[in-house]
């Protein structure tokens, strides 16, 4: 039996796992998308989550109740659009993503079942050329059997994607601008990338399941001629180099977001105080109210509600110094977070922002904390033990100490920076369990942190624009990112 609620049919939550979704991009054709979304809710498969993505039009557009509306405030263009389609249906648990142009739509029931069936992970609604006797002759058939035929070029008209070719090859790249070659780039990016059998291809027989305006020349084109022609010479050169050089680089799809994470560990003592720190937002709270243009994370394992301004995440508890897991945490956390771009890691107790410095970062490089002092110290002597750490501290006694509160880059450098504690750390763990090592546990991680620091050799950067001059009360804060003690 087949349940209909308003017009949609309903699939029982136990079918939803494996969802369709139906991403529809529009701008300033209001008349175009409500025709457009009547064909859609007529034969929409069970189950189908279905969202316009409004780029910027004026009036907003008007969607049913069914539809679920994303709205950019100005336009961005057809790449920010697609992507977040994708964003949207991937975040949703889609497994089937189909991104389609306002002025196309479905004209029979089950359309969408031979692009499911299909074991190809990537294909797209493809006509010829037009209907009518005015012809484009741009594109020729390369291949055809009973199920697929595939093109030598793409339209964009309706795009679908198994939620895998995306996780493997990401989305719509912004090099593209505005658009033009964004979709035909990410096909040949799966394509390389060894996902499908053919760059362009489509399902035999789409013509009498999908009905395209553009092809029949019957609507305006939401992209001026002049702006299109403009955008097809400034992305013709990247497209044409990229498709003979079998170019598969990943593209994030997600907008991206940059980060301010600290660490408040209190189910473990803090090595240097001696006592487990008190599981209080308020200690925190001097640090996340001087965090601007990113988000402020923390990382806690037993705080109930985070300071103003600030996100919780909560980590577990684990039985490791409270410096080291940390770093765990942090590596697990920006692996989990794709749609970061720069990280802040920092002290949360004697830390704060002074200026942004999202502006002024690059990727590839390390940016972290230091002191007017080198390894040659007796603190860090007293406090690190074994072989590992006696080298490097005597090999780098003359050198400037680096402070492990605070360290910034790309996510995948800091994520980087990261795995190479933590791995640094199991490392000596494991050499003291087999005996290979004699010594005492080391709690702190300084060593550990200029050992990885040195590692990444001329990336990495420290100095008065990072940081105020240690314990000095802010000194050179006229300069600085962050005030550290």
């Amino acid at each position: 039996m087949q349940v209909t609620i308003d017009g949609v049919p309903y699939a029982p939550v136990c079918n939803t796992v494996a969802r369709i979704g139906i991403a529809i991009t529009t701008h300033n054709r209001a008349d175009v998308l409500s025709r457009t979304l009547a064909q859609h809710q007529k034969y929409l498969p069970s189950g189908a989550l279905v969202v316009v993505v409004d780029d910027g039009s004026l009036p907003a557009a008007s969607v049913p109740d069914s539809v679920q509306i994303i709205r950019n405030d100005k336009s961005l263009g057809i790449v920010a659009s697609k992507n977040r389609s994708l964003e949207a249906l991937v975040d949703a648990g889609c497994e089937h993503l189909f991104l389609w142009d306002d002025d196309a739509y479905p004209i029979a029931d089950g359309w969408h079942l031979p692009y499911l069936q299909s074991p190809e992970p990537h294909l797209a609604y493809q006509f010829l050329d037009l209907a009518g006797p005015k012809k484009l002759k741009d594109m020729a058939v390369l291949y055809r059997d009973d199920k697929h035929i595939a093109y030598t070029g793409q339209r964009g008209v309706m795009l679908y994607f198994h939620r895998s070719a995306i996780e493997k090859v990401g989305g719509f790249d912004t090099v593209y601008g505005r658009g033009m070659y964004e979709h035909p780039d990410l096909a040949l990016r799966i394509h390389n990338a060894g996902l499908t059998t053919w760059a362009f291809a489509d399902v035999v027989g789409s013509e009498k399941l999908i009905y395209s305006l553009d092809e029949h020349e019957a609507v305006e084109r939401s992209v001026p001629r002049s702006d299109r022609e403009t955008l097809v010479r400034s992305n013709a050169k990247i497209f044409g180099d990229r498709r003979d050089a079998g170019y598969t680089g990943y593209v994030e799809y997600r907008r991206q977001r940059d980060v301010v994470i600290t660490s408040l560990l209190t189910s473990q003592p803090d090595p240097q105080r001696g006592v487990r720190m008190s599981a209080d937002p308020a200690v925190l709270a001097a640090w996340s109210s001087s965090i601007r243009g990113a988000d402020a994370v923390v990382l806690a394992d037993e705080l109930n509600s985070p300071p103003a301004n600030a996100t919780l995440v909560t980590v577990p508890t684990v039985e490791m110094s409270v410096y080291f897991a940390r770093w765990l945490h942090i590596y697990q956390y920006l692996r989990n977070h794709q749609e970061i771009r720069f990280v802040w890691c920092t002290d949360g107790t004697d830390v704060e922002m002074l200026r942004e410095p999202w502006d002024e970062m690059q990727p590839g490089v390390i940016y972290v904390g230091s002191e007017p002092k080198t390894y040659d110290d007796v603190w860090m002597k007293q406090s690190h033990h074994g072989q590992v750490y006696a080298t490097f501290l005597n090999e780098h006694r003359n050198s400037t100490l680096l402070n492990a509160g605070l360290v910034g880059g790309s996510r995948e450098d800091v994520m980087e920076f990261a795995h190479r504690i933590i791995r640094l750390y199991y490392r000596i763990e494991s050499h003291l369990f087999w005996g290979t090592e004699k010594a005492p546990q080391t709690k702190v991680d300084m060593a550990a942190f200029g050992i990885v620091a040195k590692s990444f050799g001329d990336r990495i950067v420290t100095g008065p624009k990072i940081h105020t001059v240690f314990k000095t009360d802010g000194v050179g804060r006229e300069y600085a990112f962050w005030k550290h003690k």
